[in-house]
C-alpha cells in the first residue's frame, strides 16, 4: 500500500487539535462526537510487523488493521474469522481451514489461500528479520484450493488454536510480503475493521474505519491511539473530554473518576506478570541460591497494597494464577532465609547490581522498582535503578548473552494463548535466547525444554496442564525472575461508550465500540 501524503497527515492533526478542543461542543468541553474515539495508551508502538512482537499495545493496534483466522474473546472461547471451519486430521499434524470469501484487503485484493499460505511461510522461514517464536512446530502450509489452506506440524500441538488466535496469527497479504517484506511496518495491507491512516513510532496511530469490512463495519469512523506515559495525564484527558478512553488508570484516581459524571471506571482481569528478570550469565546470579534469596528478600504484598493498590495482586510465580499450568512460586517474605542464602552462596556482604527499567511504560515501573531496590538493601544487595526510554530499554535487554551489561530489568510478560507453554516457549527454552528470542534472562533447563515439548504434543487438556505445572514448578525454583504482582487493568472511558473489549493480554478489540 502506499504511504500517506503529507496534506492527509496535516488534516488529521486538525482533527486531532478539533477533538482535542472538543469542537463544536464549547458549552461542555467533554463530547467529540460518535465518529471520532481517542484512546490514551500507555504504551509507545514503535513498528506494526505482526510478525515482530513487541508490545501489547502494538497487539492491540494489529488486531484493528489485521484478521486472524479465528479469534478467541475474553471468555476464551474461538469464534471464526477469515477461516469459517476447520478439521484435524487424526494423527494431528494438518490442520486443512475453509476460508471465507469475498474478504478484501484493504488495498482491494481478495483475501485467498495464497496470502494464506504466504502468511505462515514467511513465519516458517524466519524471513524478513522477523522475531515470532509461536510456531516453531509449524513446518508447511498448502493451499489446497482457492479457499481451502492446509497447515502442518510435526506433531500434535496442543494449544495451535490459541496460537492461530493470536495477534501473531493474523494475514497479511501476499503481494505485501513480496514487494515490502522487511518494510511491513510501514506499508499496511490488512483486512481488519480499521485502515492506517497515520502512524509516527512513539507517538501516535490514526486509524479509519474499512468500510468495506466483510464483517460488521465500525460504528466509529476514526480512532487516534496517542501515547501517553504518565498516568495523570491519561486521567485528565478522560475529565476534560480530551479522551473518550484511557487505560491503566492508577488505583488513586478511580475516586475521581466515578465521582466525575464524564466517565466511569472499567475492570479487566489480566495475565500480566510484573517481574524482575535477573541475567543468569552474570556474577551473582549464575548461583541459584542468589537468585532464590533475592525472592525471599521482597515484600511483594508491601509493594501491591503501597504502589498498586487495586491495580494488581501480588504474585510469586512466572504465571498468573487464571493461566493454564500455574503453580505458587513458594516464596513467602522471609529477610533471615536470604540472609542465609546469600552467605550460603558466598555473598555474606551482598554485591552491587543495575536494574533497568523502561520509563513510564508500565504503571508505576520507577515506583516498584525503588521499593524492591530498598528492599534488597536490608540483605547488603544494591540495586541501582536506571530508567530508559522504551527503545533503549528493548535494546539493552535484547543483548547477546555474552554481555552483562543488562544484569536485570523491570518488565511486564502476558500468557498470550492462556497456557504455561506460551510463557515457556517464548521467554524460558534455551532455544529462545536472547538476541533471536526473547529469553532475557539467559535461563536454560533441559528439564523445562524436555517438559514443554512433551506438553505441546499433548491434546489431552488435563494432562497437557499436569506437565505444564510440573515445568513452571522448576521455573519457579530455579528463580530467573522476581514475580512481583499480576496486573489488573483498570481503564476509564467516557460515558455512553460501548463495545470495547479488553482481552486478558491488555490487547483491545474497537471493532464494535459504539457511543
Amino acid at each position: 500500500m502506499k504511504k500517506y501524503s503529507k496534506g492527509l497527515v496535516v488534516l488529521l492533526l486538525i482533527t486531532m487539535i478539533c477533538t482535542f478542543t472538543a469542537c463544536g461542543n464549547e458549552d461542555s468541553g467533554q463530547e467529540t462526537g460518535s465518529d471520532t474515539l481517542v484512546v490514551a495508551l500507555s504504551g509507545e508502538v514503535m513498528q506494526l510487523d505482526p510478525h515482530i512482537p513487541e508490545s501489547s499495545s502494538q497487539g492491540t493496534v494489529n488486531r484493528s488493521l489485521y484478521d486472524p483466522l479465528y479469534y478467541y474473546t475474553s471468555e476464551g472461547a474461538f469464534e471464526p474469522a477469515l477461516a469459517t471451519d476447520y478439521k484435524v486430521s487424526e494423527d494431528g499434524c494438518e490442520w486443512t481451514f475453509t476460508l471465507r470469501e469475498g474478504v478484501k484487503f484493504h488495498s482491494g485484493k481478495e483475501m485467498t489461500s495464497e496470502d494464506v499460505v504466504a502468511t505462515f511461510q514467511r513465519i516458517i522461514d524466519k524471513a524478513d528479520g522477523i522475531t515470532v517464536t509461536d510456531f516453531d512446530g509449524l513446518i508447511g502450509a498448502e493451499a489446497v484450493d482457492t479457499y481451502t489452506v492446509k497447515l502442518i506440524t510435526d506433531g500434535p500441538i496442543g494449544n495451535f488454536m490459541n496460537l492461530l488466535a493470536h495477534s501473531t496469527g493474523v494475514i497479511l497479504n501476499s503481494d505485501a510480503i513480496k514487494e515490502h517484506g522487511t518494510e511491513l511496518g510501514t506499508y499496511i495491507d490488512g483486512t481488519g475493521p480499521y485502515k492506517l491512516a497515520d502512524f509516527e513510532a512513539g507517538d501516535h496511530i490514526y486509524l479509519e474505519a474499512n468500510e468495506d469490512y466483510w464483517n460488521e463495519v465500525p460504528a466509529i469512523k476514526s480512532v487516534q491511539l496517542i501515547n501517553v506515559k504518565e498516568s495523570s495525564t491519561r486521567l485528565n484527558m478522560i475529565l476534560s473530554g480530551q479522551a473518550q478512553f484511557a487505560v491503566e488508570i492508577a488505583a488513586q484516581d478511580v475516586e475521581q473518576v466515578e465521582n466525575s459524571d464524564v466517565a466511569k471506571v472499567r475492570y479487566d482481569a489480566t495475565n500480566r506478570v510484573a517481574h524482575i528478570g535477573l541475567n543468569c550469565n552474570y556474577g551473582p546470579f549464575k548461583d541459584v541460591k542468589v537468585r532464590e534469596a533475592l525472592n525471599y528478600a521482597v515484600d511483594r504484598d508491601l509493594i501491591t497494597e503501597s504502589i498498586m493498590g487495586m491495580s494488581a495482586t501480588a504474585i510469586d510465580s512466572v504465571v498468573a494464577d487464571n493461566v493454564l499450568g500455574y503453580v505458587p512460586g513458594g516464596y513467602s517474605y522471609d529477610i533471615e532465609k536470604a540472609k542465609k542464602l546469600l552467605a550460603e552462596a558466598g555473598y555474606p556482604d551482598g554485591f552491587e547490581f543495575t536494574l533497568w527499567t523502561p520509563d513510564g511504560r508500565y504503571l508505576n515501573d520507577k515506583d516498584t522498582c525503588l521499593t524492591v531496590a530498598s528492599q534488597l538493601a536490608e540483605i547488603g544487595v544494591i540495586a541501582n535503578v536506571q530508567t530508559v526510554d522504551w527503545a533503549t530499554f528493548l535494546e539493552k535487554i535484547r543483548t547477546d548473552k555474552d554481555k552483562t551489561e543488562m544484569q536485570a530489568y523491570f518488565m511486564g510478560w502476558e500468557c498470550t494463548s492462556r497456557e504455561a507453554g506460551y510463557t515457556l516457549k517464548t521467554l524460558f527454552l534455551s532455544s529462545v535466547q536472547a538476541p533471536e528470542g526473547w529469553n532475557t534472562m539467559f535461563y536454560s533447563n533441559p528439564d523445562v525444554d524436555a517438559l514443554y515439548e512433551k506438553a505441546i504434543r499433548t491434546t489431552d487438556l488435563d494432562e497437557r496442564e499436569a506437565i505444564l505445572k510440573e515445568a513452571i514448578t522448576i521455573c519457579n525454583r530455579d528463580a530467573a525472575w522476581i514475580p512481583c504482582y499480576v496486573y489488573q487493568q483498570i481503564s476509564a472511558e467516557q460515558n455512553g461508550l460501548e463495545g470495547i473489549e479488553i482481552l486478558p493480554n491488555q490487547e483491545i478489540r474497537f471493532g464494535k465500540a459504539h457511543f
